[in-house]
């Protein structure tokens, strides 16, 4: 049996006590200093339609990406008053009320986003959007105090034109994110209400067919270069789901379990000056003809054009809109049985 001297095992002991008490080297216990971004510009001054760019700088590029958010935090507008480059926030991302993620790319030195004011339909004065820019998301960076708020001030854009658009199958949600309206069809899955295409038809003096494009919301417009005169406007229901559970390829798909009321709502404006919103609910429903072999397209409005002034009327020619005023109508139509 060897022996076993003590003397060298009290010795590395001693060793391995010294050693402890070392000052703790491991990087990982440094403090991390995060790197600043810095905008260029805080405050800007535009109309609807133009864009604010923000130029933000890093004091020291990072070697991954940085998540910041940008929130509508104050002013007179409203979050749907403009769009921005960044990703709009949803429901579950952790990024809580609604607003949009800005990202700096990794190593990046600098970085921008846009804010563009849109030209909304709206007779409005001045308006103002306050935003708040801070750490999201993974928050690797920070914002330097003097560039967390970032203030638009619009001014209210006119336009010479005649503007149309009709919605039947979006909506907001509560978080405030555009989503499609469902129903249920019946093989069994929901589908957006945008299988039913509804068009909008010009008739006049130059007939305009760019509202049918397939799309939810179409648009249509009036042009101030048309020729002057008396236009009308049509609302066509297109195609609709025709398929059946277990059938052949029909239409834009298949058809609802039950029946459905459809809502279509048309807006028509001089943007900057007058608006005003059709409600055409309940003219149309799931079992409604439709135009892809029968034209079954009514009228909804009529519209008369001198120069750059437009005055809108209602089937029955009352006048709904012109000058500085609009609102809200449901009209008289002859409904399709």
């Amino acid at each position: 049996m060897r022996k076993i001297n003590f003397k060298y095992i009290v010795a590395f002991a001693a060793l391995g006590f010294f050693a402890s008490c070392e000052p703790d080297n491991d990087t990982t216990n440094a403090r991390v200093v995060k790197p600043v971004v810095t905008a260029a510009v805080t405050s800007f001054t535009i109309a609807e339609g133009q864009t604010a760019t923000v130029n933000l700088t890093v004091d020291t590029p990072y070697f991954r990406t940085m998540d910041f958010k940008l929130e509508l935090v104050g002013g007179t507008g409203s979050f749907r008053d403009y769009e921005t480059s960044g990703t709009e926030t949803v429901t579950d991302d952790g990024y809580g009320v609604i607003g949009h993620k800005i990202s700096v790319p990794a190593y990046a030195a600098t970085a921008s986003f846009d804010i563009t004011p849109l030209v909304d339909y709206l007779p409005e004065g001045a308006e103002t959007l306050i935003f708040r820019l801070y750490p999201m998301g993974n928050s690797n960076g920070l914002v330097a105090a003097t560039s967390e708020t970032i203030t638009v001030n619009v001014s209210n854009t006119v336009s010479d034109d005649l503007k149309t658009e009709l919605k039947w199958a979006t909506t907001y949600n509560a978080h405030g994110n555009l989503e499609d309206i469902m129903y249920a069809g019946v093989d069994g899955s929901d589908h957006s209400l945008d299988a039913y295409d509804f068009d909008i038809l010009i008739f006049g003096p130059s007939n305009i067919f760019s509202g049918a494009t397939g799309a939810e919301p179409e648009y249509a417009t009036i042009a101030s270069t048309r020729p002057n005169g008396d236009y009308e406007i049509w609302i066509d229901l297109w195609d609709k789901p025709r398929r059946l559970a277990g059938g052949a390829a029909a239409g834009n798909g298949y058809v609802p379990t039950s029946l459905l009321l459809l809502k279509p709502i048309l807006t028509v404006s001089k943007p900057g000056v007058w608006v005003n919103e059709i409600d055409l609910s309940n003219i149309w429903n799931s079992n409604s003809a439709y135009s892809a072999f029968n034209d079954v397209s009514i009228p909804v409005a009529y519209v008369t054009k001198a120069g750059t002034t437009y005055t809108l009327f209602d089937v029955d020619l009352v006048q709904l809109a012109t000058g500085r005023s609009g609102s809200k109508v449901k009209p008289t139509v002859i409904r399709n049985k």
